[in-house]
């Protein structure tokens, strides 16, 4: 291999390196999982699947999702960056990701996640678990909203029975009086 090759490989290596980094840095949620196990087909769908959450899946060399991981709480996690490694990385709704994950790795019992990074901090397989029994930001709005109305409903049902209760004792007046004659 000539100099200008290896260069070349240096480079494109630094290049992949900066690549991941950026998605590191962008990503909500990062985590890395063992897909020993999985096959091509499976991988496939679930990385269908996980794109319409806002994320995605890359298999990434150890070596370059080591030196990624440079100035994050993984970097120092050595165990993490061996075995065949996958990373999945969401952008936005960080739940439904985990849930994702969860459910395929519960159909792949010999993988399992090695650790994460939510919002930048360390998350051990047990809290991207914990995060991924939480309920959808779609959940969450609805309860706040479910929440949020209960009072003006309630309001609403004491201003709805106070005309129904008059004609109901009106009602009952026109009765009495048509009993009397």
């Amino acid at each position: 291999m000539s100099a200008t090759e290896v260069r070349k490989a240096i480079q494109k290596k630094q290049q992949l390196v900066n690549e991941v980094k950026e998605k590191i840095d962008r990503a909500k949620l990062m985590v890395v999982f063992d897909f020993t196990g999985i096959d091509a087909n499976s991988m496939a769908d679930f990385r269908k699947e996980i794109r319409k959450k806002d994320a995605e899946i890359k298999v990434i060399k150890n070596s370059i999702l080591y030196r990624a991981c440079n100035g994050t709480e993984l970097y120092d996690k050595i165990d993490i960056f061996q075995g065949p490694s996958a990373v999945i990385f969401a952008y936005e709704d960080i739940v439904t990701a985990a849930k994702a994950l969860k459910e395929f790795l519960k159909n792949n019992e010999s993988a399992k996640v090695k650790a994460g990074l939510v919002e930048g901090a360390f998350a051990t397989p047990e809290k991207i678990d914990e995060l991924a029994s939480l309920p959808s930001r779609e959940e969450l709005l609805a309860q706040l909203f479910a929440t949020m109305m209960a009072p003006v409903t309630n309001f609403v049902r004491v201003l709805n029975a106070v005309p129904q209760k008059a004609v109901m004792v009106l009602n009952a007046i026109k009765e009495e009086k048509e009993k009397q004659g």
